[in-house]
Parts: structure tokens; C-alpha cells; sequence
């Protein structure tokens, strides 16, 4: 598999399972590539993408991080929250298993078709008010 098909597997595997809750997007400024969290989250991912000073192509690295800092929860937010790490341990597990590196014309294909949904979406008729 090409990186360019390995980043492409994991956003659909990412922004599936997770009920589109993350979401690969890219930079206003820049064309950083980066996963975005519903403010729902409390379990986060986090993307990266580095410049391999040795090979020349650019590693995705993931991690997770958590967004509560406290709080007081009863057993079913305490099972959501459980189950939000479980579901960000599984796709950080992939992500690692799946070593996902690009070539930098794979990168900007990828930043490109990104773009390319975010414009349509932008530009779709609204029906109704």
C-alpha cells in the first residue's frame, strides 16, 4: 500500500468509526494537514505530519490526549468516557501499525483532495432558509 492509500484508509477509517466525531482538515494559513475534535471529545487525537530529516518524506505521527481535566460523572458518562479512550486506543494502535509516511507529491495530493471536499461543501446549495 502507498502512503498516499495508507492516509486515505485512515480517514475514512478515523472519521467513520468515530461518527465523524475527528475529522482530517487543513490549515487556514498554511496547508497543515491535522485531525480536528468535536468539542463533544474528551478523548482526543492529535495529528502531526514531520519531515523525515533522513528520508526526505513526511511521517504522520498520531496521539491521544485528554480534554477533561475534572469533573464528576455518574456510571454512564463514566462508561461514555471509557469507551471514547477504548475507541482512540484502537485507532492510535492503527495508526502506529500502519506507519503511515508520504512523499511530499503525497502529501499535496491529499491536502489538495481535502480541499477540494471542503470547497464543495462550502459551495453546495443550501435548500431551505
Amino acid at each position: 500500500m502507498t502512503g498516499l492509500e495508507k492516509i486515505r484508509w485512515a480517514k475514512a477509517l478515523i472519521e467513520e468509526e468515530s461518527g465523524a466525531r475527528y475529522q482530517f482538515v487543513v490549515g487556514n494559513v498554511h496547508d497543515d494537514l491535522y485531525l480536528d475534535c468535536s468539542a463533544q471529545t474528551n478523548a482526543g487525537l492529535y495529528l502531526t505530519v514531520q519531515q523525515n530529516g533522513k528520508t526526505g518524506s513526511y511521517d504522520c505521527v498520531f496521539k491521544g490526549y485528554t480534554r477533561i481535566s475534572s469533573g464528576y460523572h455518574n456510571a454512564k458518562g463514566m462508561q461514555k468516557l471509557a469507551d471514547e479512550y477504548k475507541q482512540a486506543a484502537y485507532f492510535l494502535r492503527e495508526m502506529a501499525i500502519a506507519n503511515i509516511s508520504l512523499t511530499e507529491d503525497e502529501l499535496a495530493t491529499f491536502v489538495s483532495e481535502l480541499k477540494s471536499a471542503e470547497e464543495q461543501q462550502i459551495n453546495a446549495p443550501q435548500m431551505g432558509m
